[in-house]
Order: structure tokens, then sequence, then C-alpha cells
């Protein structure tokens, strides 16, 4: 065959496969691709009935995953870190024999038995904010801010535990009060040892920097080397994110589910950590924010029952009930139970209780009796006097206070849109409708 033809062949041959690739292409986000099969793969695991309905919401978590990328939220350690503890995770559930696995594991602390005993080896918790290496001194204030406000409730008597479940950024240990595996102390970031040297087992460090943000930690324990047992799901872990034994041994379709599947993971993080940082994070609204969104969408919050606004209280009886009152009286509702602590000491509960909030008659019986007039109740054995405080709202809330959840909820919807609006204009959308078209309810061609 001549030269000539066998090169024109070959243009042809790559042309088609060009026009083939770009046939697979869904659409395409500021010119990076979405194949058909990963649209098709999050499609059939969604609720929507056409690949239509189903694409604008397709569209708004890939933009969020792109933005991602570009503030590199993927490069991040603790990111990285977190998504290899998930991906080992979802990996054992492709790749798991569990007698294999566990024959590897113990042959790998074996191996590394003698290191594993010479090293020293501590256990602790942490509350971490993570700030990025470009954070503007606003958001690094604020996160200081927030971390000297949880350091006082440390030196108060908080439960640590609790704390770093609600406060802490660590996805893969906050769950579990923030405790991480054993682990050698030459293997933390220096800025950590440095922090150990100093503190005593059980004490709680002030809040201190590191290239990754502002931690707080707790030393649990310390000691010489580390059992099987303890390193076991480390051991595991490591196993799966180097493919465990069995790779081989899966389909051609159970990789390409798997391969997915990781892919979901590490976006659908990335997509949660935006969700968080800008939409549900304290710079996403303040309180004036509210109060004024309140304010032009207050006929959307109107009551079909009436409410009540304050506080149910129960005392021993009526000179107690006498002396909270004048305790209470004109100070504001999210006072009240400062001042009760105030007035009764540590052992508040045991001589007075109290429920305050926002009460819709049918839902609370002491209100209903005492305010509305309506059912009855029998009173508290230990704490038998029971009276309230605050007002009927007879023709609504009066304040977004009154309805905060529900304002918050609509706020941030409002300012996701906006947000989402943003992304589109910064990220050019490309639908390849005819693409569009092969794409069968079922999720196949």
């Amino acid at each position: 065959m001549p030269h000539r033809m066998v090169g024109i062949l070959s243009l042809l041959l790559v042309f088609a496969l060009e026009m083939r690739a770009q046939g697979e292409v869904v659409l395409s986000i500021d010119g990076e691709p979405v194949k058909r099969s990963e649209f098709e793969y999050y499609f059939r695991k969604s609720s929507h009935r056409t690949p239509l309905s189903f694409l604008p919401s397709f569209i708004n978590y890939k933009l969020k995953v792109r933005y991602a990328h570009d503030m590199g939220i993927d490069t991040l350690s603790v990111f990285r870190r977190q998504v290899d503890w998930y991906r080992g995770k979802l990996l054992r559930t492709y790749l798991a024999d569990a007698e294999k696995e566990e024959q590897a594991a113990r042959r790998l602390y074996l191996q590394g038995e003698q290191r594993l005993q010479a090293n020293d080896w501590i256990k602790i918790a942490h509350i971490s904010k993570y700030l990025s290496q470009n954070a503007s001194r606003q958001e690094e204030m604020r996160v200081r801010q927030q971390m000297d406000s949880v350091y006082e409730a440390l030196r108060e008597g908080a439960d640590f535990a609790t704390l770093a479940r609600r406060y802490s950024d660590d996805e893969a240990c906050k769950n579990v009060g923030g405790v991480l595996p054993w682990m050698p102390v030459n293997k933390n970031m220096q800025e950590w040892i440095d922090k150990l040297e100093s503190l005593e087992r059980n004490k709680i460090s002030a809040p201190f920097y590191s290239p990754m943000g502002i931690h707080i930690v707790k030393w649990i324990d310390r000691r010489q080397g580390v059992s099987f047992e303890e390193k076991r799901e480390q051991l595991l872990n490591y196993l799966e994110k180097n493919g465990n034994c069995t790779w081989k041994e899966l389909s051609a379709e159970q990789k390409e589910e798997l391969e997915f599947r990781v892919q979901e993971l590490q976006d659908g993080l990335l997509a949660a950590y935006l969700s968080q940082k800008y939409q549900s994070g304290d710079e996403a609204w303040n309180e004036d924010d509210l109060e004024r969104f309140f304010k032009q969408h207050k006929s959307d919050y109107a009551w079909e029952l009436p409410h009540y606004r304050g506080a149910v209280i129960h005392c021993k009886d009526r000179k107690t009930a006498s002396a909270i009152k004048k305790q209470l009286k004109k100070k504001p509702v999210s006072q009240w139970k400062d001042i009760l602590h105030t007035l009764t000491g540590d052992d508040a509960s045991s001589k007075v209780r109290m429920e305050a909030g926002v009460f819709q008659i049918g839902t609370n019986r002491y209100i209903d009796k005492l305010v509305f007039k309506c059912g009855s109740f029998q009173p508290e054995p230990d704490l038998p006097y029971t009276f309230v405080m605050g007002k009927k709202l007879k023709k609504g809330p009066e304040s977004y206070e009154d309805v905060r959840e529900a304002v918050v909820k609509d706020y941030l919807t409002v300012y996701e849109d906006a947000w989402l609006k943003d992304l589109k204009r910064k990220y050019k959308v490309e639908i390849n409708q005819e693409v569009l078209k092969t794409v069968n309810n079922n999720g196949s061609n």
C-alpha cells in the first residue's frame, strides 16, 4: 500500500477516534470534559426520572468541584488524609478477603515490629480549624476567636469530645471525639511535637498555630511500642490504599464502577467542603443579614396557629417563683438561663428547671394549660410549682429569632443560588445536546 494512502488512513483513524471521544462528552466545564459514562453513573443513583431534569443539579455539583480544584483544596494535606481514610474504607468493600487481609496485616506488623516497639508512641485528641495558605487576615482572626472560645469552654470544664464533634474540621476523627490512632511522636508536625513536650497527661494545650491552621491538643497516653490490635485498623487501611491482593480479580465492570466511586468520593468531599465554608459557614451571613431577609419575606413565615414566646419554669413554691420573676423581668429571653444559674448556683437543676423558646399551641402541655387555657398537666413531683413568662404572638413572628431555623435555611438557599450564578459566570458550561439525548432513562445506551 502506498505510503500516501497509509498516511491518509492513519489520519482518518485518528480523526475517527477523536470524534468518538468527543461524542462521549455530555458537557464541559470551562473546557474540562465530562464523559457520558460519568453522567450516567450519577444519574442512575439520582431520584430524577429523566436525564434532562437531572442535568441542572449535576452541573451545579460539577461547578463546585471545579472551583474547589482551582482553590487547591484537593492538594491540602488534611484533605488528602481524609480522602485516603475514606478511600480505604471504600476499597475494603471491593477487595476484602477478611482472612487474607488479617494475615497480611499481621505479616506487615511483624516485619516492622522491632521498629514499632522501639518508637515512643503517643495517643492524643485534637480540635483543629484548618486555614488555607492564602487565608485573609479577617478569616484568620475569626477562626482564632472561635478557637479561643472553645479553649475557654474547655478550661471551664466542657467535654473535649463534644466540642471536637461540634467544631473540629478533621472529618476522619471528629465523630470519635477528635481522638487520633496511636502514632510515633516524631511523626507529628514539629509544632505538635514542641507542644506535646510541655504538656502533661490529660492536659489540654492552649490554641497554637501550624502550617495547617490552629489546633488544641489533649495528651491522652504515651508509651514505648504499640500492639498489633492498636495498629490493626491503620495496617488494614495501608494495605487497601496500596492495592491489597485482589484488584486483578475484579471484572472490567467492577473496576469501572470502583473508579467512579473513588472519584465520587473525592468530588463529594470537595463539594461538601465548599458547602460548609461558603454556604453554612459564619462568613455566609451575619445577624443583620438574617434580620433584613426576614423583614423582606415576613409574609412567608406567617403562622396558621397561635404561638407563645417565652419559657416554662418549674420550681418548688410560689415564693421561689416570685424571686425568679423579679430577676428575669425586662431581661431578654436569651439571658434567662444564665441569670437562673447565677441565682441558684451550681445545683440549679435541682432547684429550678426551664424550657425556653417559641411554642406552638398543642406542642407543650404546660403552655397549652397556662397560656391557651386548654388541656391539663400533672405537677412535677420534685418541682411542683410551674409558671410561664413571655408573650403570645398573635400576628405571627415578630423577629427572625422566632423562626430562626427556617430563616437561616431560606437565606442560605438564596445565598447558594447567587453563589452558583457567580460560578456559572466564571466557568463556561457547554452541553452536548446530541450526546445527552443518547442517555436513556435507565442510564444505558
